[in-house]
């Protein structure tokens, strides 16, 4: 049987797609071997050590006390990869947490150019086009040209930037958004152009997923969705309303993890993560030309009556071209992590060429088509040496290696070997793997967008930098910071470690006042005397402005901490969201506990509930009753906020199930 390259049938679409599958799949083998990679700067650890800690307390209401002195499980991060791993990790128990999370966003990422591919079938009706535009974005990487900085940030083998960012910055999360990415688009263009129910749900559940996966993601989502908007105004038969009501049952469908709480949290904590991102004078040009831009280019459409989907893929290109070109080019961040965005600009960038290429070539005049051929020919050959380098290279230079070569894993296995009864503060990269490997409870993590309280985060920031002091001054300050954040081990990475960030300034500083507890190639780990988390304290003692801007508060507190004439507490993990402190209780004395305060905790002092409040460290205070000995159990139950929404959430689900199988029966009755 011949099979024609536009024939309609769908097995010949399948099988391109497959073709396209097996292509990316084989291109990028070693994302999927066992191992670490061998790009040291990857965040990737984070996600698996949130994966692997669902894996074994997949409690949404739960809490986590090991990173960033401990956060609720819902704030970790969005949920749908880190549980979609924990699964994977608990049926494959014997399969590393890493691979199986590896695994996950990796298949994700070689399916991109498959719903690519998909997308323009769907608009061109064209199986030679759409397999020209997959393939385009399979192989090559427009952004290595365009911008000196990504040709600098090349590293050791040739790859699709794409690829480069999941393998070198553990960029999986938004590689999953990016291909969920078309087909939220097209359920939503499908849910606006056609009547029924079941499209509206279909483009929900979609547009819900992908804010469920990765923000950045969620953002270009919510851009790309405004753009679709733009484009097919005025288009026959489509209804706006209807995909605004899809993006209304969207966040219904998603409101138990996006609460208001936690958008809110994101909302403030984002820009201060994206360099400090601030809405000044060029960030109000620069949105000002692109939205000036985007419309220039939709009136352009209108006036020469252009097609919707060369319409929407060319304004995709533009903004998130000017996105990507002012930040790499002239150094300014439009919207936050602008740099990030480049991706999305290949996507698009590889449907707009070669759809304008394809109606190009259908031109009448001949010269006109000549001149598509060469332009196309000029563009391929531009890209020629990324092709050829990308599929011939092999997979030697970027093989994965044995964890346990790493030096990360190898201070991690020590710590582990010797547990603290505080926290570690672990530098640079060994941060995010720490707790992919072993429970150990952290100043530091891998998710600081959710976080509540930051001033632990800002407090480890200023030890790490704390170089530009005098001698005393940075002396008296680390050690008043690291007692302050119940930090037992600092884990340094001298200038010669094979450790990637080596962030802290100044390392040697540190040898003045901690004692070496262990030390292998440049890499050292420092000690302070081992102390629980709950301290009595008196109410003048209590941190009571800001210790960032104050650190003189620090000293009566730690002072505290240090007095050995004052009786000891006890203080115990019971799982993950029970802390039970024993010991005396004096008069006029309350508990400060190392731990951040939350909505969702409450206190019992032998059985009694107690108050809770919360000092300028935005850790927790309780508050009990004068005892010689006393046992307080701290609890962590979540909040009103998370069980409203989440009924809201769950009545959605039914509600919406309810619906889409009674219009199914009374199709099917009537059919």
């Amino acid at each position: 049987m011949k099979l024609k390259w536009d024939r309609p049938s769908p097995l010949v679409a399948g099988l391109f797609a497959l073709l396209i599958l097996l292509l990316n799949l084989w291109l990028n083998a070693p994302l999927f071997m066992s191992g670490e990679l061998p790009f040291r700067g990857s965040v990737e650890g984070g996600y698996v050590g949130m994966s692997r800690f669902l894996s074994q307390h997949p409690n949404p209401w739960g809490w986590n006390p090991f990173p960033y002195c401990g956060l609720p499980v819902q704030f970790m991060y969005v949920p749908l990869l880190p549980y979609l791993s924990a699964l994977g990790i608990r049926l494959l128990p014997h399969v590393p947490p890493e691979m199986v999370f590896r695994t996950i966003v990796s298949l994700a990422a070689c399916l991109g150019p498959v719903t690519l591919f998909f997308f323009a079938l769907h608009f061109t009706r064209s199986r030679r086009w759409a397999l020209a535009a997959a393939l385009v974005y399979s192989f090559l990487s427009p952004s290595y040209g365009l911008f000196p900085a990504v040709e600098k940030d090349r590293g050791i083998v040739q790859l699709p930037w794409r690829i480069q960012v999941l393998a070198k910055y553990g960029e999986g999360p938004h590689n999953t958004g990016l291909t969920l990415l078309p087909v939220a688009l097209g359920a939503v263009w499908l849910a606006g152009k056609r009547r029924g129910y079941p499209r509206i749900l279909v483009a929900a559940v979609l547009l819900a997923a992908i804010p469920l996966t990765n923000l950045v993601a969620a953002f270009a989502l919510a851009i790309s969705c405004l753009l679709l908007l733009l484009a097919a105004w005025g288009e026959p038969e489509f209804q706006a309303w209807r995909a605004l009501a899809a993006a209304a049952l969207a966040y219904m469908l998603a409101c138990f993890w996006l609460t208001p709480s936690f958008i809110k949290i994101i909302f403030f904590n984002w820009p201060v993560d994206s360099f400090a991102y601030q809405l000044g004078r060029q960030q109000v040009w620069a949105l000002s030309g692109m939205v000036a831009g985007a419309l220039l280019i939709l009136w352009l459409f209108r006036q020469r009556h252009g097609s919707f989907y060369l319409c929407l893929v060319t304004l995709g290109a533009f903004v998130f071209g000017w996105i990507a070109t002012a930040f790499y080019v002239y150094g300014v961040d439009t919207i936050p992590e602008s740099r990030r965005y480049a991706i999305e600009f290949e996507f698009f960038l590889a449907l707009a060429l070669v759809e304008g290429l394809r109606l190009t070539l259908k031109n009448p005049n001949q010269t006109v088509r000549l001149c598509a051929w060469g332009s196309g020919g000029l563009l391929l050959l531009a890209g020629v040496p990324q092709l050829w380098a990308y599929a011939t290279q092999g997979w030697q230079q970027w093989l994965p290696l044995a964890p346990e070569t790493t030096i990360e894993y190898q201070l991690a296995r020590w710590i582990a070997q010797h547990p603290p009864q505080g926290r570690v503060l672990a530098s640079g990269g060994l941060r995010f793997r720490l707790n992919s490997w072993f429970d150990l409870q952290q100043v530091g993590g891998g998710f600081e967008t959710g976080l509540r309280n930051r001033v632990p985060v800002d407090l480890a920031w200023g030890i790490r930098a704390a170089g530009n002091l005098r001698p005393g001054e940075e002396t008296q300050d680390t050690l008043l910071e690291l007692k302050t954040l119940g930090a037992e081990y600092v884990v340094v990475h001298g200038p010669k470690s094979r450790e990637y960030y080596r962030d802290f300034v100044r390392p040697e500083r540190l040898a003045v006042s901690l004692q070496p507890i262990y030390h292998t190639e440049d890499d050292t780990i420092y000690a302070l005397p081992p102390r629980p988390l709950a301290h009595l304290m008196r109410p003048e003692e209590i941190p009571n402005s800001d210790a960032r801007q104050h650190h003189e508060v620090l000293a009566a507190y730690v002072a505290a901490i240090d007095d050995p004439v004052r009786p000891a507490l006890r203080s115990q993990w019971i799982g993950t969201g029970t802390l039970a402190v024993t010991g005396a209780a004096p008069p006029g004395h309350l508990v400060a506990i190392q731990v951040n305060a939350d909505p969702g905790w409450s206190a019992t002092q032998d059985g009694r509930q107690i108050p809770i409040t919360q000092d300028k460290l935005g850790f927790v205070v309780l508050h009990p009753t004068p005892a010689a000995a006393t046992r307080i159990e701290l609890r962590f139950r979540g909040t009103t906020e998370q069980r409203i929404m989440g009924a809201l959430c769950a009545v959605t689900w039914l509600a919406s199930l309810f619906a889409f199988f009674r219009t199914a029966f009374i199709r099917k009755t009537h059919a």
